[in-house]
């Protein structure tokens, strides 16, 4: 008992920091600020009779962004210059019922809205894009009422679009990297803290991802591309990665929580087309592997609890590899179908990956288990990046075009419901401990865990699985 309870106390540990600073709901594209597409949240484990469908007309999908007061999302209604307005929306997780509409104000050659991200209470949206060819404000609204936080928009304008997605600092200061810079502006007023000067490959897919105090950015180099990394405080330029041979990438880069640096750098030619991992020590970058990729763009990757790594590969699969050494350790039993590959992915608290192919014709949007064996899949035509979004009570929000907006969720598995597990009053103690783990060997006290110690809900109990999920969810803060 001594060595278990060692073994899964360090489990403990480990995942409450991991989950700890990733106890948030889909702020932006890739979820998180690493964009590593990490959820704390438990997402549907079948495909069931959607939570809810409906709303406004979109002729285009775009990424919604999710958090507790409710899912928003720019449902475009022409192409620029457009004739009428492309809204913000903000929707209810639970029932999809619209709460508010804004337009945000526009000059003659704006390009069309985009939902940067929502952070601290506040949504954020601009016009500015078209592969930076258009410098626009970014705009504040408050979440829960759409109000304008800064009437005028922000200070400087900015060039960013919808493929390049934005990161936020702790403090909610929004961090945008673009074709040739990055701006860190002041949630507070619109004011800019500081610009920092980068030079990406191409314009429209040269979003950054946040590790430590760090924003990573993937930029062109003397024989091809480099991450480069940035000081969040101050914008100052750190240093780079080794050259990654290929002369463009139209991928962002994703940070893990254990500090791994992963970018898809490719351009459609198999002799250059690498997923990379990088190591960062804190005064230097080096490559620690790079695996054969899959040709894809505006592109968000994912990193599965474990820290294992699922990435595009060539052909169609997705596999998942070992961070340490790109070992493989799974990939689908067949290519995914995908006439413009954009795929996107989320991992939820019991290791499930969800994936949108980001095509047209044949759009889908995917369930699998951690070993990449399928559990489901529904039609999303056009979906491009509309999907997904998770809320922190699992609820998946997928964007498609026309009214095709809706929501699925299935019951969650049981949780803790408090940190009383011996049920007598007190938190914490090493009875309550000695009760956790008891109930792991099937002696569950019924009334604080009344659904056993199945944590994970994939049927069976007292696994590693579920002794992770249990802690993830804790860490998450839904016990």
């Amino acid at each position: 008992m001594h060595t278990t309870y060692i073994r899964h106390i360090a489990i403990c540990a480990v995942l409450a920091a991991a989950c700890g600073a990733s106890a948030q709901s889909w702020t932006n594209a890739g979820g998180t600020q690493g964009r590593n597409g990490q959820t704390p949240a438990f997402g549907p484990a079948e495909l069931t009779t959607p939570l809810w469908s409906g709303g406004r007309s979109s002729i285009i999908a775009w990424q919604p962004v999710i958090d507790s007061a409710g899912v928003y999302l720019v449902r475009q209604t022409g192409f620029p210059p457009e004739s009428t307005a492309s809204p913000v929306v903000c929707m209810e997780v639970a029932t999809g019922a619209e709460r508010w509409s804004v337009n945000i104000p526009a000059n003659s050659g704006d390009w069309t809205t985009w939902v940067a991200g929502v952070s601290n209470g506040q949504v954020y949206a601009s016009r500015s894009g078209n592969g930076a060819s258009v410098s626009a404000k970014l705009y504040a609204l408050a979440a829960t009422t759409g109000a304008m936080v800064w009437p005028t928009g922000s200070q400087d304008l900015i060039d960013a679009g919808a493929y390049d997605g934005v990161v936020f600092a702790d403090n909610g200061d929004p961090v945008i990297a673009s074709f040739r810079s990055i701006k860190r502006i002041r949630a507070t007023d619109g004011t800019t803290a500081w610009t920092a000067a980068r030079v990406a490959s191409v314009s429209g897919n040269s979003g950054g991802a946040i590790g430590g105090n760090a924003i990573y950015v993937a930029d062109a180099a003397s024989g091809g591309q480099v991450i480069k990394k940035f000081d969040l405080t101050t914008g100052a330029f750190l240093y780079q990665s080794p050259v990654m041979a290929g002369f463009l990438v139209q991928n962002t880069p994703m940070v893990s929580p254990d500090g791994t640096i992963y970018l898809s750098r490719v351009q459609n030619n198999q002799a250059v087309d690498f997923f990379f991992a990088i190591d960062d020590s804190g005064s230097a970058m080096t490559i620690r592997w790079s695996m054969p990729a899959g040709y894809s763009t505006s592109s968000e990757f994912a990193v599965g609890i474990d820290n294992s790594v699922y990435m595009w590969a060539s052909g169609g699969f997705i596999e998942r590899r070992a961070a340490a050494d790109g070992a493989l350790i799974s990939q689908t039993a067949a290519p995914i179908p995908a006439d413009f590959a954009a795929p996107r992915m989320a991992v939820d608290a019991a290791g499930r990956l969800f994936f949108s192919n980001g095509a047209f014709s044949n759009g889908r949007f995917y369930s699998f288990n951690p070993d990449l064996t399928e559990r489901w899949s529904i039609a999303v035509p056009n979906v491009n990046i509309g999907a997904p979004a998770i809320a922190l009570d699992g609820t998946l929000v997928i964007a498609g075009v026309g009214t095709n907006v809706f929501a699925l969720r299935t019951e969650q598995p049981p949780t803790c419901g408090t940190a009383d597990f011996d049920g007598d009053g007190d938190t914490g103690t090493d009875a309550d401990i000695e009760a956790f783990f008891a109930c792991l060997g099937g002696n569950c006290c019924a009334t604080c865990f009344p659904g056993g110690s199945d944590f994970d809900g994939d049927g069976d109990s007292g696994t590693d699985a579920d002794i992770e999920a249990f802690f993830r969810v804790l860490a998450g803060g839904n016990c």
